[in-house]
């Protein structure tokens, strides 16, 4: 599966927090890994503003990147997330979405309202428990 990893999920993956067992089989089918560059914004913000339980992004931003492919906010995603009609309203997951659209990938992700959109293809796993 070529796969676009949520924000959550990607980070939850590299420090190897705990996830579902349903997320941890569906991350073995992933053939080619890719990242909304939205994501990195969105977890550095979470780090700064909200206290995520990890060191300076210094010390593994860069690690963490590896064998991923950080897709770009291009034109047409920023006008798919802007124009969808979708009652959800949070910036960073309709670039996320729209990214997954506009790029043919699978998002993989853990958010019980994106759960209900449609537009891309996905796959909702719970985060952590079954």
């Amino acid at each position: 599966m070529r796969a676009l990893l949520d924000s959550g999920v990607w980070f939850r993956r590299y420090h190897r927090l705990p996830m579902s067992a349903a997320l941890r089989k569906t991350l073995t089918g992933v053939t080619e890994w890719h990242l909304a560059s939205i994501s990195i914004a969105e977890i550095l913000y979470k780090w700064r503003h909200r206290g995520l339980p990890v060191s300076n992004p210094d010390e593994w931003m860069e690690d963490s990147l590896s064998g991923l492919t950080v897709q770009p906010l291009s034109a047409s995603i920023a006008r798919r997330a802007a124009l969808w009609e979708w009652p959800h309203g949070d910036p960073a997951d309709r670039i996320i979405a729209a990214t997954a659209a506009e790029l043919e990938l699978t998002l993989v992700h853990t958010d019980e309202v994106l759960r209900d959109l449609a537009g891309f293809n996905q796959v909702f796993c719970r985060g952590t428990g079954r």
